[in-house]
């Protein structure tokens, strides 16, 4: 079969360049994709990416190549480093390549010839457009210490449940934000559209979200709202014996009807 490459360029609204980014080969285009999309993942690498300080000091930059497999449960094995410029560099690649989710496939076939890439170009010129853009450099977790395996807790596993952090305005709970700040798309009030849009996400350690899937969605611009409200809430990440993880959830956003921030309080274990 032959190679598709699928270059994906992370650029980020900065008056005069672009932020770090990525490329991602895949050997099919059809079995290969992260659960929100390559988007997502520049979303996610815009607020969980670091440049490694001693790499900093050391004025070390290039590309960090990972080669893997995905199984039909969307779970990469076998994953290689083919080259990296520095140890520091391939440890911040190997963190932020581990936090993407991927769609499962049920018939997605195994090759060890037909491996993909994710690669990861790290520019000290990029990563200072990056960190001024978004205000911080390196990341304050609002609870210490954190899980670092990477290992993702379902919502019902976690002894300490998430809470929204809202950016403006008093709320007394996700309800009542949702209410306050929704904009009901024009389009869906003329339909007379309503319903629910449930979406999947991960609770990072530091209080951002990461791999949102859209579970449910709804047109008239429903979806693209309910995106929207979501993206606006940081959390208090939960918390497993007082360490902060990763935790799952689905979120439903009502349109003429009532939103749940804990909608599906599912699953036992973690995977």
């Amino acid at each position: 079969m032959t190679k598709l490459l699928i270059a994906f360029f992370f650029v980020f609204t900065v008056s005069n360049g672009i932020a770090q980014s990525v490329s991602y080969k895949a050997y099919s285009k059809e079995y290969s994709e992260p659960v929100g999309g390559m988007k997502d993942v520049e979303l996610m690498i815009s607020k969980e990416f670091q440049y490694p300080l001693e790499a900093i000091k050391k004025e070390i930059e290039g590309d960090v190549r990972l080669s893997f497999q995905l199984n039909t449960n969307g779970i990469p094995v076998d994953l290689k480093v083919i080259s990296s410029p520095a140890d520091e560099l391939t440890e911040e690649a190997l963190r932020i390549f581990k936090k993407i989710q991927w769609t499962k496939q049920e018939y997605r076939p195994i090759h060890m010839s037909l491996r993909d890439e994710f690669v990861m170009q790290f520019s000290l010129k990029k990563w200072v457009k990056l960190y001024k853009k978004r205000d911080y450099q390196y990341i304050t977790y609002p609870v210490t210490p954190i899980d670092s395996s990477g290992k993702v807790y379902f919502i019902k596993a976690v002894k300490t449940k998430p809470i929204p952090v809202f950016k403006d305005g008093e709320y007394n709970n996700f309800n009542h934000y949702i209410a306050r700040k929704m904009r009901y798309p024009e389009t869906a009030v003329k339909l007379n559209l309503k319903g629910t849009v449930l979406v999947a996400f991960v609770i990072e350690p530091s209080g951002q979200i990461s791999n949102l899937e859209v579970r449910k969605s709804m047109n008239g611009g429903c979806t693209q709202e309910a995106l929207r409200l979501i993206k606006e809430v940081t959390w208090i990440p939960g918390q497993q014996d007082s360490v902060a993880v990763r935790t799952q959830m689905i979120t439903s956003i009502g349109f003429g009807m009532s939103s749940n921030a804990f909608y599906e309080n599912y699953g036992s274990t973690g995977n």
